[in-house]
């Protein structure tokens, strides 16, 4: 997207208000979300997207899958193994996954899959590294049928960049072979993600003027996005 662009996830404007976990339903939607995939002990995941690495913990100590995380930001991932310099946690891009096809019995997509300008090509990867059987782990934005994305060269990194319908999400899912097995709507996470950043800024405009928002950028969002969670099956 280049330099000119600003990833809101490394923002003081909504650290400060999300701390590690910086999406909607934080561990408590990722716990349900792991239940739901009910993987076995020793499985290997990765997370796409890990930020400092809260997911890949969790899953580790909770539930002893062989997580790994993988993220594009240097100051997330500098800041995860500051915490935990053993965690593994690696700097590649979504699109272009550093590993085998067939690797993983999971792969988790927590409020990164709309960062992504093409969903098609990074759910075909999160196909390739699953082996058939595998499970793919998505929550994230959603909008309703006929909103438009905001437009590519939006001066802001965030969910609502790439937000697409259910009915956009589903075909795309099915083109690339991934099953649905479960969608669960997770809006009223959202909105209390919302009312945090509007208790600590006083609005959703002054969070998003102090996250490096420009007003085109505060005008292309939908007006009344929704959150999911889904878990879909490799079908090969």
């Amino acid at each position: 997207m280049g330099d000119s662009v600003s990833c809101v996830y490394e923002q003081r404007a909504i650290r400060q208000v999300a701390g590690d976990v910086i999406r909607p339903g934080g561990l408590a939607l990722t716990r349900h979300a792991l239940s739901l995939a009910a993987l076995q002990e020793g499985a290997p995941l990765l997370d796409v997207g890990c930020g400092v690495g809260s997911t890949v913990a969790l899953c580790r100590e909770e539930f002893a899958l062989r997580a790994v995380g993988l993220d594009l930001s240097t100051v997330l991932l500098c800041e995860g193994h500051t915490h935990v310099p053993a965690r593994p946690l690696l700097q590649a891009m979504a699109q272009q996954l550093p590993f085998a096809s067939g690797t993983f019995a999971a792969v988790m997509a927590e409020c990164s899959l709309s960062l992504m300008p093409d969903w098609s090509a990074m759910l075909g990867e999160l196909r390739r590294v699953l082996r058939p059987g595998g499970l793919a782990i998505i929550s994230d934005i959603y909008v309703a049928a006929g909103v438009a994305a905001p437009p590519p060269e939006s001066t802001l990194r965030c969910c609502l960049n790439g937000a697409r319908s259910r009915d956009e999400i589903e075909g795309l899912l099915a083109a690339q072979g991934l099953a649905l097995l479960f969608w669960e709507d997770h809006t009223p996470a959202l909105r209390q993600f919302a009312a945090r950043l509007v208790w600590q800024h006083g609005s959703l405009q002054s969070f998003w003027a102090c996250a490096g928002a420009k007003e085109g950028d505060i005008a292309a969002f939908p007006a009344k996005p929704g959150y999911f969670l889904l878990v879909a099956r490799h079908a090969g």
